[in-house]
């Protein structure tokens, strides 16, 4: 009777695992080959990868003849249709099982042995760029020892970490020559300040696949990096209750952070509770929000509070809801310490659907190549049974910074992968409740920020929408969420591009400069990191600008709330 050696495949990481039911089995990695034109088709040559895939010895192996390759295990199994040149095989889909099979010259234990590999046309890897890596000027010199692996995270953000590696070099034409590679990557000192380090992602099973991006690295006085997000989880309906959820975020490696955070809601709404407020944290209630004290949040940390806000019934459908979150505390990176989530009050809402924190109109002059747009996919299982998995594409807008994508937060345990512009999380074994079994329970979200490509201007709109899958059930398709740059926004609200601040810093006179505004009266508050008010004016336009002497005022971060006596906009001022 004859023999066979079987081998079942299952796949896990990236690595395939054999389990026999009699015989050697196959000691080779899947083939991988790089893929420049990103089309997903090379030439493969089967014949010189696969030599002899079986755990034999080098006498038992000279017992067998070269493999035949075959497109189906069935034409395996049966022995027809093999691949004619495996030398020169071009895939059919990517990634494609491959199946073999070699005949023993003189049978023994075995008349022929048989297995499966999968092959894989790499596409270039298309790595994240990093935020730059500050440390403390501990010393004051300038210089400092980094751990440059920690970048490694961000900047293969949405790929398979496992299938590449990063190597690091001081120089560019180092790194596209894979010469003097950085050895001591955990315990780097920086030679000038800042630098540059160039940071060579490779693919592990076929080096000639790279990307260089550049790491920079800067030691500084202020190195402090705190992060501010708001996420509203359901949009605002009249007589409901919305949850917020406040997000502070420690960037730092080394240290811990305290500081304090001011969030204002918007004058339409009603503060019901706010929750989650653990050990580290508290609430200090003032008009119209509150001041949350973070105390010592460690390195690379997060934490949040949630802030549950009611639409009264009076508030009118399509009145246009802002509410404000800002780092009060001194900080290096400023674009991250304010946050401002823009809503529109609805009737009834799509609980699948694609937001911008911004809203659909934001001011041109008011938004820096510094600045991110911040979107949210929600879902909902509206069925009948729980959803097993969950799955969301989103496709980027050709005017989206692919490298610049940052996950910030999501509802469940979740999967990240991008490959070139397509987004996907995969929520596997999620078992999301319906909305009949557990209402509440059955939303969920993925929040995440990019920034749109360098050169956009007024008038250019970026759209997004995503597909949201639940099991084997056809796409619910959201909702098409454009972004569109404007000189002027559809809301009436007063805003920071209305006016400009100078000089911040400043020493001894401020000028607020109006460029357009509802009334001559403006009033200024003036509050010091402690959220204690210091100055308060209240003057007449003059040449469309007030001045303000700050010569009393210490050095440090100052926050100002600035108002036309309809509404308020809040910004920071530094004192030398």
């Amino acid at each position: 009777m004859v023999q066979r050696l079987l081998f079942f495949l299952f796949i896990f990481s990236s690595f395939s695992v054999y389990s026999q039911i009699q015989g050697p089995p196959p000691g080779i990695l899947d083939y991988y080959k790089c893929d420049p034109e990103g089309d997903g088709v090379e030439v493969f040559d089967l014949a010189s990868h696969f030599l002899f895939p079986f755990n034999v010895s080098g006498e038992e192996a000279s017992n067998y003849n070269p493999l035949t390759f075959y497109l189906t295990e069935e034409d395996r199994n049966n022995g027809v249709n093999p691949i004619a040149d495996p030398s020169n095989y071009v895939n059919i889909s990517n990634p494609q099982k491959i199946y073999f099979r070699t005949y023993a010259i003189n049978p023994g234990a075995y008349v022929y042995l048989e297995g499966g590999e999968f092959i894989h046309a790499s596409q270039i890897p298309s790595p994240n760029l990093k935020n730059t890596l500050i440390l403390c000027d501990d010393n004051g010199n300038g210089f400092n020892t980094f751990n440059l692996s920690k970048s490694r995270e961000e900047i293969l953000a949405g790929l398979d970490s496992g299938i590449y590696n990063l190597n690091y070099y001081e120089t560019l034409v180092d790194a596209e020559n894979e010469v003097n590679r950085i050895t001591n990557v955990t315990s780097y000192n920086n030679s000038t300040n800042p630098q540059k380090v160039y940071v060579r992602v490779l693919n592990r099973f076929d080096e000639t696949c790279y990307s260089i991006v550049e790491l920079d690295l800067k030691v500084q006085g202020i190195c402090q990096d705190l992060e501010v997000f708001l996420l509203p989880l359901l949009p605002p309906r009249p007589g409901f209750i919305n949850e917020y959820r406040l997000y502070v975020n420690n960037l730092r490696d080394d240290s811990s952070i305290s500081g304090r955070i001011q969030f204002n809601y918007d004058s339409f709404l009603e503060l019901i509770s706010v929750t989650e407020v653990g050990a580290g944290k508290t609430i200090t209630n003032i008009s119209n929000g509150f001041f949350l004290d973070i105390d010592n949040l460690s390195p690379n940390n997060s934490t949040y509070v949630s802030i549950n806000i009611k639409t009264p019934i009076s508030v009118p459908l399509g009145t246009v809801l802002v509410s404000e979150a800002v780092y009060l505390g001194t900080d290096y990176n400023l674009n991250n310490n304010y946050s401002r989530s823009t809503q529109t009050v609805v009737g009834s809402y799509d609980p699948n659907d694609i937001t911008e924190s911004h809203g659909p109109d934001i001011l041109y002059s008011d938004f820096s190549n510094d600045d991110y747009l911040y979107y949210r996919v929600r879902f909902q299982n509206v069925g009948t049974a729980d959803a097993i998995n969950v799955s969301i594409n989103n496709i980027l807008n050709a005017k989206l910074d692919k490298s610049t994508i940052q996950m910030l937060t999501a509802s469940h345990y979740h999967v990240f992968t991008r490959t070139d512009n397509q987004l996907n999380w995969k929520f596997d074994n999620i078992h999301l409740p319906s909305e009949d079994m557990d209402e509440p329970n059955s939303h969920g979200y993925v929040y995440y920020k990019i920034k749109p490509l360098a050169g956009y201007s007024i008038g250019d709109i970026i759209p997004n929408t995503a597909e949201i899958y639940f099991d084997f059930n056809p796409a619910v398709v959201t909702n098409t969420f454009n972004t569109e740059f404007t000189t002027t926004l559809s809301s009436k609200r007063f805003n920071k591009a209305d006016f400009s601040i100078s000089p911040n810093p400043a020493t001894e006179m401020v000028e607020l400069k109006f460029n357009k505004i509802a009334t001559n009266e403006v009033h200024v508050n003036v509050y010091n990191i402690q959220g204690k008010l210091i100055l308060n004016t209240n003057d007449t336009l003059q040449n469309n600008a007030i001045h303000i002497n700050v010569a009393s005022l210490e050095s440090g971060m100052y926050f100002l709330k600035i108002g036309d006596g309809k509404n308020e906009v809040t910004q920071k001022l530094v004192i030398k």
